[in-house]
């Protein structure tokens, strides 16, 4: 049975006014991700525990932007870098509204950790089999292929 942070559900709630479709939890970390899906290419992730959010899509995250062309915020790299390691692998991704919090110390596993909840969302969404290794084989590709 799920339990989200309570934190978790007021920021989904304060940024879409509604109610999230999916809420999901890393099985081994305390990572949790509030969601629902909108029209458009455009992907918002707000990231509770820093108070930030960030909006990208496809095209503006090979450019390492923003879609309102500004330089990424570089706590959301993980995150970026790993739209073109989902589509490599196939995974649709579409528009939506991600709200992210969690149990991590802010910094770089933090950072880390983002990425891995984002690409569990994303394979929950797209109904895929996924484990902790293939995650952590995404998220070292990304360091490996997008992170400065």
């Amino acid at each position: 049975m799920l339990n989200p942070p309570l934190r978790l559900l007021g920021a989904f709630q304060q940024e879409t006014d509604e109610e999230p479709a999916h809420v999901i939890k890393l099985d081994e970390r305390q990572m949790w991700v509030a969601a629902k899906m909108n029209t458009g290419i455009r992907m918002t992730v707000v990231a509770v525990d820093k108070d930030a959010r960030v909006t990208f899509d496809r095209s503006s995250v090979r450019r390492k932007q923003t879609s309102h062309k500004r330089k990424l915020p570089a706590w959301s790299y993980y995150m970026a870098g790993a739209v073109s390691e989902l589509d490599r692998r196939g995974l649709d991704l579409q528009g939506a509204t991600l709200v992210i919090a969690g149990d991590e110390p802010l910094g770089p596993r933090y950072e880390h950790a983002l990425g891995i909840a984002f690409c569990a969302f994303w394979h929950h969404i797209n109904e895929t089999t996924y484990d902790s290794e293939t995650l952590m084989d995404m998220m070292e590709a990304v360091r490996q292929g997008y992170l400065p």
